[in-house]
């Protein structure tokens, strides 16, 4: 069966994804439990998980589900909750920390595969989408996201992995067709159970439909499947309530922000028994309406807080955890990737308004999943310009990652990935003709060789800042001197 199978195709076309996913596990996963120390919002998120082993009932303005999926693998493998996760700092055995920071570092290990696919998906080339993945990657934000007992990343998985399958869905037939749609269903619910801002890949699924219908004027092709998908997503929305619900069913600390029918519901409540309980429908709609009261009351003020414009160009690093001055942990990116996001969204922007495209001609259908990138980009940054809430540069997150998307585009064009009509050379492939100099062929300008040296270099670019600012990330001790040097970067974008 596989004797025809050469060693160098088996590595064309598994080669990126092997490369991927060892680099990716390795930098997820190396040295995971330390800081054995509690770091950020494990204090809160610790918290949560520790009351569903004590099933007494907590309060948070997110969905339930990423810390229910911490909390039930955690206690598949023997965990138990006896620790307070008080404050930032507070040491902790590095085995529980291990176990609790593992599914986070998990689907942080697998998402720079799943942005390779996605990007495939898009029709960019193998290069372009291996661009794309190894950016995610050595993206140190996304790598501090993956490292601790945080939520993000499960959000940012899920809710591309949305946007994967519907993808996969417009292009397939008969029954793949509907599983591909129920896939796609399935995990915009799991990226909205995590936070609400997983609505924006709802917004993009919205956005792709209604293209669709553009080209395709049968309201039933638009309706049904997009009815099918919010259904699905709503269903397992209400589930993770639901599981939340019957796993918290004691009397405890969130009972203050509800009503007293709500607490008639738990055991222990000190409420009067004449009131009566909620049902789960009752308790599902109450919750959530407390949660956005509460979220919209956060108002207070950090001084890693942020605004949503300043997250284009990486202002306000949060710092996660210190040791003393020369041992770190910031949310802190990779300096060359955001600002190649940056300098690609000006010019895809400025393509996109072009009558006559440059970059994208004759190329309609990268031109239309650019427009759709860049819509997925503006729904989830412009609705932070209208929450008046505390919020932080991890929130930019999913806008970064639609950002390096559009940067896999332009890679097929700007690195002469795809084959451009030779009809219209460059100046210098003129002038080399003219004085008798052999032109190897050329793509989009550049010779075989110089594509090959730009895309390289690119990626030894990113490569290279990521190793040197990775002990920002890992929280690693460094000489006097550099940690001098970081501070010095860190006050750069704090501005």
């Amino acid at each position: 069966m596989f004797e025809n199978i050469s060693l160098k195709h088996f590595l064309l076309n598994k080669g990126p994804v092997i490369i991927l996913l060892l680099l990716a596990l390795f930098t997820r996963f190396w040295n995971l439990s330390s800081p054995a120390q509690v770091v950020f919002d494990e204090t809160h998120f610790g918290k949560f998980i520790s009351a569903y082993f004590d099933h007494k009932y907590y309060f948070d303005i997110h969905p339930p589900l990423g810390k229910l999926m911490i909390a039930g693998f955690a206690k598949i493998f023997g965990y138990r909750a006896d620790f307070d996760f008080n404050h930032i700092g507070e040491t902790y055995s590095p085995d529980k920390f291990f176990l609790l920071r593992f599914l986070p570092a998990l689907f942080g290990a697998l998402l720079p595969l799943l942005i390779y696919c996605l990007a495939r998906a898009m029709d960019s080339s193998r290069k372009a989408a291996f661009f794309a993945g190894f950016l995610v990657l050595f993206e140190n934000t996304i790598l501090v996201e993956s490292r601790f007992i945080l939520l993000d990343i499960f959000l940012l998985f899920f809710g591309f992995a949305a946007f994967l399958f519907f993808l996969v869905f417009r292009k397939a037939e008969g029954k793949r067709k509907i599983a591909f749609l129920i896939l796609s269903g399935l995990f915009v619910g799991l990226a909205i159970s995590i936070k609400w801002t997983g609505l924006s890949f709802l917004a993009v699924i919205f956005f792709l439909a209604l293209a669709d219908l553009l080209k395709d004027l049968r309201l039933k092709k638009f309706f049904l499947p997009f009815t099918i998908l919010a259904a699905i997503a709503f269903a397992v929305y209400f589930a993770s309530f639901a599981v939340h619900f019957s796993l918290l069913y004691k009397s405890g600390p969130g009972d203050a922000f509800m009503s007293r029918a709500f607490q008639q519901t738990l055991a222990g409540s000190s409420v009067s028994t004449d009131t009566k309980p909620l049902s789960l429908i009752g308790k599902f709609l109450e919750l959530n309406i407390a949660m956005f009261d509460a979220s919209a009351r956060m108002i207070a003020i950090h001084p890693d807080a942020s605004h949503w414009q300043e997250w284009l160009i990486m202002r306000k690093p949060v710092w996660y955890w210190t040791k003393d001055s020369r041992q770190n942990i910031y949310l802190f990116g990779n300096p060359v990737i955001w600002l190649m996001v940056f300098l690609g969204l000006i010019i895809i922007f400025l393509e996109l308004l072009r009558n006559k495209p440059k970059i994208l001609k004759k190329q309609e259908e990268k031109r239309q999943m650019t427009k759709i990138l860049v819509l997925g980009y503006l729904a989830s940054l412009l609705p932070f310009a209208l929450i008046k809430r505390v919020v932080f540069l991890y929130h930019y997150l999913t806008a970064l990652i639609f950002g390096i998307l559009i940067l896999a585009i332009l890679a097929d064009s700007f690195f002469s990935l795809e084959k451009v009509p030779e009809e219209k050379p460059y100046k210098l492939k003129k002038l080399l003709e003219k004085k008798k100099i052999a032109v190897p062929k050329t793509f989009f300008g550049f010779s075989s060789f110089g594509k090959l040296f730009l895309y390289s270099g690119f990626l030894l670019l990113v490569f290279f800042s990521f190793l040197f600012f990775s002990p920002l990330s890992y929280g690693l001790r460094v000489p006097a001197g550099i940690a001098e040097i970081y501070r010095c970067f860190i006050k750069f974008f704090a501005g």
